[in-house]
Protein backbone atom coordinates (compact mmCIF):
# COMPACT_ATOMS: atom_id res chain seq x y z
CA UNK A 1 0.00 0.00 0.00
CA UNK A 2 1.20 3.49 -0.72
CA UNK A 3 1.85 6.00 2.08
CA UNK A 4 -0.13 9.24 2.32
CA UNK A 5 1.10 12.00 4.64
CA UNK A 6 -0.77 15.17 5.54
CA UNK A 7 1.76 17.83 6.49
CA UNK A 8 1.20 20.89 8.64
CA UNK A 9 0.95 24.19 6.70
CA UNK A 10 4.24 25.43 8.16
CA UNK A 11 6.01 22.34 6.76
CA UNK A 12 5.33 23.34 3.15
CA UNK A 13 8.55 24.75 1.67
CA UNK A 14 8.45 28.56 1.24
CA UNK A 15 8.91 28.37 -2.54
CA UNK A 16 5.72 26.27 -2.83
CA UNK A 17 3.49 28.32 -0.51
CA UNK A 18 2.35 30.66 -3.30
CA UNK A 19 1.30 27.74 -5.50
CA UNK A 20 -2.00 26.01 -5.11
CA UNK A 21 -1.00 22.71 -3.54
CA UNK A 22 -2.56 20.33 -1.10
CA UNK A 23 -1.08 19.33 2.21
CA UNK A 24 -1.36 15.66 1.20
CA UNK A 25 1.90 14.13 0.02
CA UNK A 26 1.73 10.71 -1.62
CA UNK A 27 4.41 8.07 -1.90
CA UNK A 28 2.87 5.70 -4.42
CA UNK A 29 3.85 2.07 -4.81
CA UNK A 30 4.97 0.93 -8.24
CA UNK A 31 6.07 -2.27 -9.92
CA UNK A 32 9.58 -2.00 -8.48
CA UNK A 33 9.06 0.01 -5.29
CA UNK A 34 6.85 -0.09 -2.20
CA UNK A 35 6.54 2.43 0.63
CA UNK A 36 5.88 1.86 4.34
CA UNK A 37 6.05 4.18 7.34
CA UNK A 38 7.26 4.21 10.93
CA UNK A 39 6.48 6.66 13.73
CA UNK A 40 9.46 6.96 16.08
CA UNK A 41 9.10 7.46 19.86
CA UNK A 42 10.10 11.11 19.32
CA UNK A 43 7.06 11.62 17.07
CA UNK A 44 9.14 11.82 13.90
CA UNK A 45 7.67 10.07 10.86
CA UNK A 46 9.93 8.00 8.61
CA UNK A 47 8.82 6.99 5.11
CA UNK A 48 10.73 3.89 4.01
CA UNK A 49 11.02 2.43 0.51
CA UNK A 50 12.29 -0.78 -1.01
CA UNK A 51 11.61 -3.51 -3.50
CA UNK A 52 8.26 -5.27 -3.11
CA UNK A 53 8.34 -8.17 -0.69
CA UNK A 54 10.94 -8.73 2.00
CA UNK A 55 13.10 -5.74 0.96
CA UNK A 56 10.39 -3.11 1.56
CA UNK A 57 11.47 -0.69 4.25
CA UNK A 58 15.18 -1.07 3.57
CA UNK A 59 15.94 2.54 2.59
CA UNK A 60 14.77 5.85 4.03
CA UNK A 61 12.87 7.99 1.55
CA UNK A 62 12.11 10.93 3.86
CA UNK A 63 11.86 11.92 7.53
CA UNK A 64 9.33 14.42 8.88
CA UNK A 65 9.93 16.06 12.25
CA UNK A 66 7.26 15.65 14.96
CA UNK A 67 5.73 19.08 14.27
CA UNK A 68 5.82 18.74 10.46
CA UNK A 69 3.12 16.15 9.92
CA UNK A 70 -0.51 15.81 10.96
CA UNK A 71 -1.60 12.33 9.85
CA UNK A 72 -0.39 9.29 7.95
CA UNK A 73 -2.14 6.43 6.16
CA UNK A 74 -0.66 3.33 4.67
CA UNK A 75 1.23 0.25 5.78
CA UNK A 76 3.39 0.42 8.91
CA UNK A 77 6.92 -0.97 8.64
CA UNK A 78 6.73 -4.64 9.63
CA UNK A 79 9.56 -4.77 12.15
CA UNK A 80 7.93 -1.96 14.17
CA UNK A 81 4.70 -3.88 14.77
CA UNK A 82 4.30 -5.52 18.17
Amino acid sequence: MSVHVTVMPAAIPPHLRTEEITRQLNYNDGLDVEFVFEVLPSGALVVWKGNPGSDVGSAIELVYGPAAWESVQGTPRRDTLN
